[in-house]
Order: structure tokens, then C-alpha cells, then sequence
């Protein structure tokens, strides 16, 4: 019969090691409801999901662009549904459905891996929604168009 060596970092303790994914693969069925409440009913203006827990940050229908920018980590992670609210080019109210992957460049390469990975079994539950990967408030500014460009007029914004 052999005996184990002693590994040399750990001093001979046993570690186990779990698979932090299995964690994070979980969905609570409550986020795939108030998604529904949010594309039909208009009840809500986002709503804010985090891997691997119950709870979710829903931003009630009077909610702002300013007030998810308050409420979304700097430093981790999260799946965001928002429903923005503009005006067509003939003064029409529309309303369109972005689901955001918020992966900022500060977080962790494990959890943009984790957040990577559920995307897909997460979002083929929520049809309907259009698709948006930013790393920073500023690109998710840009992309809904809530923050201008005061240079855009201006050709590339050098001077000489």
C-alpha cells in the first residue's frame, strides 16, 4: 500500500477544493417572473441580478438612468435588465428592452469567466431583450444614448 507525501505548500492538510460555478449556475425562478412583469406590464424600470443569490435590485417605473448608475458595483459583476424610455424621430413614445452584462475592467477575471459562462442558459430565458456588454458607467452611457458626445460636431476632437 503507498502513502501520500505531505504536500510541501500546504504542510500535509488536506484541502478540498469545490467548484465556485456550481454556485453561481443557479437561477433563482423569480428573476425569469419579474422579467415578465417588467417587458408586459411596464412595472418596473431594472431590475439588477447577481449570480448565486436570491436577491435582486428592482428600480421602481419612476427610477432614472442616474439612479442604476448609484446602485451598479464598481468592482463586481451583474446582469441588468433596463427598459429605456425615448422619443422616435416623428415624436413617437418608444420603450426598448436592453439586457446589459455589466463586467467592469476592476472586477475579478474569475467572476467575469462565472458571469461569461451563465450568460447563455441566463438570457435565452429573457426574449425580447436586446443585447449589451460594457466594462464602465461611461460605455453604458454611450450605448443608450444618455450621454452625448459635446465634440461630436467638431470632427476628432483634436485642436492644433
Amino acid at each position: 500500500m503507498a502513502t501520500a507525501d505531505n504536500h510541501v505548500k500546504t504542510g500535509g492538510e488536506h484541502l478540498e477544493f469545490h467548484n465556485r460555478l456550481e454556485v453561481t449556475n443557479k437561477f433563482n425562478p423569480e428573476c425569469f417572473e419579474r422579467y415578465q412583469e417588467i417587458k408586459i406590464r411596464r412595472k418596473h424600470r431594472f431590475i439588477i441580478f447577481k449570480l448565486g443569490q436570491e436577491e435582486m435590485e428592482v428600480g421602481p417605473r419612476n427610477a432614472t438612468f442616474e439612479d442604476l448608475k448609484r446602485i451598479l458595483p464598481f468592482s463586481e459583476c451583474r446582469f441588468v435588465v433596463y427598459d429605456q424610455e425615448y422619443k422616435s424621430y416623428d415624436g413617437r413614445p418608444v420603450s426598448k428592452l436592453w439586457f446589459v452584462s455589466w463586467f467592469p475592467n476592476s472586477s475579478s477575471t474569475h467572476w467575469k469567466m462565472a458571469y461569461a459562462s451563465a450568460k447563455g442558459r441566463f438570457r435565452d430565458n429573457l426574449e425580447g431583450a436586446f443585447d449589451m456588454q460594457v466594462g464602465s458607467i461611461e460605455e453604458l452611457g454611450e450605448n443608450l444614448g444618455a450621454v452625448k458626445d459635446e465634440d461630436e460636431d467638431e470632427g476628432d476632437g483634436f485642436d492644433f
